[in-house]
């Protein structure tokens, strides 16, 4: 069989597929991965085959917002409207069909298989009549990216290619839906019909490991791992909170990493108080397996790998579907919730001494971990591909 993948220009959206296409290889299955020019590096860094498709539409649509020091709530509001409504449904999924489109036929491609954020792939199988199936980058998809919303945009944009009408978005979950969470996490992502659960593992870069500062960290404190993920240490707004970040841990008796973003001098924010060491990345799975909190932004991602290992979190929102996952973590015990635009170092140290110090965080991160490892492994997401594959040519 032969899989195409497709991906926005996002590290965190496109892990997940990674670890889907590690399985499919496994199984003797020929995979490749579609995404932006400007992505070819960070795909064959996994050891994947990149096809040049699509535009980066993500990167002009916040650059307005990078150089700001503060932004207000309501233009990130704004963002996230523009994002759901004309972002994800608009031309650029329409750009990233009409490659896709080519490289599958060229391929042979069997099936189709996309992050849930981009819907090129959804209409490249459409319009081949090819089955495609998502993997869920989000969480909350049914709230944060709402079919209801997207639907008109992506109408346009099925009318582009010749395809027939789904007002109510209902192609979009047509085949299959991987959900990387257990049922209990979101119910509400019961509603998609072709949903399915998964047991995600996370496929190490080349040459991952710890930072041998981390192997010599004190066992006799609780380590604390602080990190805003990979798309807000792009923004200047994200150095505040940053720095507040660094002052908390600074009041707490712990062992504390901090990794302040790719290309960022960790001195920039320095000196570091006593027992807070700053980095600029590290390998964070390998680092959440032995980390007692997450003090984190909420994405799906970093929750996601937190949870997998048991770690309760202390989580500061900011912006997209961060803060409808944080309440879902808060409605579930497994996080308290701090506010982006009111964060003081005095909140921060005492949002963490409340985790560290109850532990009914942990018992229920634990708890959220066997569930999580009791979930069936991507080698049956892949078998399902397989299935969905063999009824769709038997039609």
């Amino acid at each position: 069989m032969r899989i195409l993948f497709t991906t926005l220009p996002v590290e965190t959206h496109l892990r997940p597929l990674v670890s889907v296409a590690h399985a499919a290889r496994r199984r003797g299955h020929e995979v490749a991965v579609c995404s932006t020019p400007s992505f070819k590096d960070e795909v064959e860094l996994y050891g994947l085959r990149h096809l040049p498709a699509g535009r980066d539409w993500i990167t002009p649509m916040l650059a307005p917002l990078m150089g700001e020091e503060q932004i207000p709530p309501e233009e990130i509001a704004r963002l996230m409207n523009r994002l759901v409504t004309s972002g994800i449904p608009g031309g650029g999924a329409l750009a990233m069909a009409k490659d896709v489109i080519g490289h599958a036929q060229d391929f042979g491609a069997d099936v189709i298989v996309r992050e849930a954020y981009e819907l090129g792939g959804c209409l490249a199988g459409e319009s081949l009549s090819i089955p495609h199936a998502s993997v869920g980058v989000v969480g909350r998809i049914t709230e944060f990216l709402d079919v209801r919303l997207m639907a008109p945009a992506l109408g346009e944009q099925r009318r582009a290619l010749g395809l027939r009408p789904d007002p109510a978005g209902e192609r979009i979950y047509a085949h299959l839906h991987a959900h990387l969470m257990p049922p209990h996490y979101d119910p509400a992502e019961l509603a998609i019909p072709a949903l399915r659960c998964y047991r995600h593992h996370t496929v190490d870069r080349p040459g991952d490991r710890l930072p041998g500062f981390v192997a010599a960290l004190p066992a006799d404190r609780p380590l604390v791992y602080a990190s805003l993920g990979t798309v807000a240490p792009l923004f200047r707004a994200a150095d505040r909170t940053l720095r507040t970040i660094v002052e908390a841990l600074g009041q707490l008796d712990v062992a504390a990493v901090v990794a302040v973003g790719a290309d960022k001098d960790p001195a920039a924010y320095g000196p570091a108080p006593a027992g807070v060491h700053l980095t600029d990345v590290v390998a964070q799975p390998l680092l959440l397996e032995c980390a007692d909190l997450l003090l984190t932004h909420g994405g799906f991602t970093s929750v996601r790998e937190a949870l997998r290992f048991g770690v309760p979190m202390v989580a500061v929102p900011w912006i997209a579907e961060n803060h409808i996952i944080v309440q879902r973590c808060v409605e579930l015990g497994l996080a308290v919730r701090l506010d982006w635009e009111a964060l003081t170092p005095a909140a921060v140290a005492d949002a963490c001494r409340t985790v560290l110090e109850d532990p009914g965080y942990r018992a229920r991160a634990r708890s959220m971990q066997r569930s999580i490892l009791a979930l069936p492994s991507l080698d049956e997401f892949v078998a399902d591909l397989e299935k969905l594959a063999v009824r769709e040519q038997t039609r």
